[in-house]
């Protein structure tokens, strides 16, 4: 015996909840989403050929300023956590912050893009950097209007700590000017 097919009967999707809970996931994700902070130093690169990338994580960047002043810039957090508690800490400590002080400065170190760094210095955070992930990846960051002696101290520092692979950031020259 044959079977009779019922009659299909049409239904309508109201589409409107699913479009709220779209727009309110895209203005939550738009509300707390950080953007990157405006840098601590302005650096205009020297221009090159390249085309290298230099990697978005687990990278120390020393940057020269055009008056010779060095940066330090970490992208991991580990590795700023441990900067702050092997190095600043205890010079915080001995200069008689208390604790809760100390906790709110490394909650602020752990926000900063870079930080100023004097010679003499330099070598220790680099150390103590490479001492704490030693997979990162150092990055030199030089003004294109920096001394030769300050970018050359930086090339020294990293031969003493036995860093002998390192990126150079430069601006990707224009072609065809």
């Amino acid at each position: 015996m044959s079977r009779i097919k019922s009659k299909r009967i049409g239904f309508r999707i109201d589409m409107t909840p699913m479009v709220d809970v779209a727009f309110l996931l895209l203005t939550f994700f738009m509300l707390t989403t950080k953007f990157k902070p405006p840098e601590t130093v302005s650096v205009d690169p020297p221009s090159s050929h390249s085309e290298q990338k230099v990697p978005e994580s687990g990278v120390l960047t020393v940057s020269v300023s055009e008056e010779n002043s060095y940066y330090i810039g970490v992208s991991s957090q580990p590795v700023r956590v441990a900067l702050f508690e092997r190095l600043i800490g205890p010079v915080l400590r001995e200069s008689g912050m208390g604790e809760a002080a100390l906790r709110d400065s490394l909650e602020s170190f752990r926000l900063t893009e870079s930080f100023r760094v004097e010679q003499e210095a330099l070598e220790r955070y680099i150390t103590t950097a490479r001492l704490s992930d030693q997979g990162i990846r150092p990055v030199i960051r030089a003004d294109v209007e920096a001394d030769f002696s300050a970018v050359d101290h930086v090339l020294n520092v990293f031969k003493e700590s036995n860093i002998l692979t390192f990126n150079l950031v430069t601006e990707l020259e224009k072609e065809g000017g």
